[in-house]
């Protein structure tokens, strides 16, 4: 399923919850065809923001050889390397510094974008911001590096850059032998990008519409007669997103599949999913209000609407185009919740 680039990067905006956040760079006007492009300029608007700020620092441990002593003497490696003889001391002092890890992930980001080809206005600024960076280590990334950062109060501006990094390392590609990078579509695994599409969908209805409270919970498997240890290995079921009003109880289960009417039948394990929500969520108190099911769909172009009611539930199957404007994605699907209203 390709999707074009700006929708992707409004889908990650409210999948980490910053649309609207003045780190949200506007990219509409740019007209971008290429992810690449995208995020070098919204990294780039992102790290002349930060560098105007002033970039964070933190104390580092550092060693060295000095005249006299400076911080605390480390008295055996001093004797070691016989520095007694030369007036000199072997020393450990921390020194405040900009080398620390989340600077050291954006320098080594745009490095690695340089590698790929950029529209020559990113690639140039991408370069200026780089260069800016000298007192900054290049390391090589991996994905334990993420999640090795530690934000703060005083540092929480970095973390709209280092998803923005994230994207950009996940979505790298160095070729065998020749060494130059490419950035690939962005199409991940169907896992990832269903995870990106639920919390799109959780995050926008909680943002954009007041008709209903949206809350995710677990739902409990009603009325098991088992042991303790055989409850545990019954699967969970944990809802995508469940829409609440005075007298409406919606479950709405996000499935994200390149081809979801492939064989022209709906899937079946999915409405037996859903089902199985409807039901045990329904069942334990008999004034809950009345529950109803959705299933939704991401589309490229092909658009269907189904309704059923099975086992004494609504059920609704709907597509969400994500071919479209953004503007276009936006109204269908505040358009699809004034249809679930009073």
């Amino acid at each position: 399923m390709k999707v074009p680039v700006q929708n992707v990067y409004y889908l990650l905006l409210y999948a980490w919850d910053r649309i609207g956040d003045q780190d949200a760079v506007s990219v509409a006007e740019q007209g971008y065809t290429r992810l690449q492009d995208l995020f070098a300029h919204v990294l780039a608007d992102t790290v002349a923001r930060l560098l105007a700020r002033g970039l964070d620092r933190d104390y580092l441990a550092e060693e060295e050889s000095v005249r006299g002593v400076r911080g605390k003497l480390d008295l055996p490696g001093t004797v070691k390397r016989n520095h007694l003889v030369t007036a000199q001391t072997r020393c450990r002092y921390d020194e405040l510094s900009y080398d620390i890890l989340h600077n050291r992930i954006i320098k080594t980001t745009l490095r690695a974008l340089l590698e790929v080809d950029l529209a020559k206005c990113n690639a140039d600024r991408v370069r200026r911001l780089y260069q800016k960076l000298d007192s900054i280590s290049d390391v090589r990334l991996t994905r334990r590096d993420f999640g090795r950062v530690q934000l703060h109060g005083n540092n929480v501006a970095y973390d709209f850059a280092l998803a923005v990094c994230r994207v950009i390392y996940d979505n790298m590609m160095i070729e065998p032998g020749s060494g130059r990078a490419q950035f690939r579509e962005f199409e991940a695994t169907q896992q990832q990008m269903g995870a990106l599409f639920e919390s799109f969908i959780f995050n926008f209805l909680k943002r954009e519409q007041q008709t209903f409270r949206v809350t995710r919970p677990r739902i409990d498997w009603y009325d098991v007669q088992s042991s303790a240890s055989d409850v545990t290995r019954l699967p969970k079921m944990r809802t995508d997103v469940v829409l609440e009003s005075g007298d409406r109880r919606i479950l709405l289960d996000c499935k994200f599949y390149a081809e979801p009417l492939k064989s022209r039948t709906l899937d079946s394990k999915h409405l037996y999913q859903i089902l199985a929500y409807l039901a045990n969520s329904a069942a334990p108190a008999a004034n809950t209000p009345p529950h109803e099911g959705v299933l939704l769909y991401p589309v490229v172009g092909e658009k269907f609407r189904f309704d059923y009611r099975l086992n004494g539930f609504p059920v609704s199957i709907r597509s969400l185009d994500l071919s479209q404007p953004w503007v276009e994605v936006r109204h269908d699907l505040l358009r699809l919740v004034d249809s679930m209203g009073p």
